[in-house]
């Protein structure tokens, strides 16, 4: 499990992440389907992998180096239950977009006012870290 602390890792540091390096593919808000065919939100992302070395470790990237310097994305799928939520934090080259599709995450609410049809759309709170996206 990941635990979010004062490192800022996974994704949830509040460092304003501006400006926007173009490499960083995907924005907050978008909906993403991962490699397993799972479908989430983004609700954050680093434009390197940004996590405590023993988590990296039991991880086992195949790749790390290419995975060190990947943008990663903090993204919420939903649990196994309707009231659950799962959070991973996945390198950008594990993910695609997956357009006109509306996920139903529970606690969606705290990082989006709506969903726009193509993506969901910022509260002013998240808005204030990714300016760019």
């Amino acid at each position: 499990m990941m635990h979010d602390n004062e490192h800022g890792y996974f994704a949830v540091s509040k460092e304003v992440r501006s400006p926007r390096p173009a490499y960083v593919l995907h924005r907050v808000g978008q909906v993403v389907m991962t490699q397993n065919n799972m479908v989430g939100v983004i609700v954050g992302w680093d434009a390197e992998l940004r996590a405590p070395p023993e988590w990296i470790k039991r991880m086992k990237y195949s790749e790390l180096e290419r995975a060190k310097d990947t943008p990663h994305y903090r993204i919420m799928f939903s649990g196994p239950d309707s009231s659950s939520i799962l959070i991973g934090y996945i390198p950008q080259y594990n993910i695609k977009l997956f357009q006109g599709f509306q996920p139903d995450i529970p606690t969606l609410q705290h990082y989006f006012s709506h969903f726009d049809g193509e993506k969901f759309v910022m509260e002013e709170w998240l808005q204030e870290i990714y300016p760019d996206d």
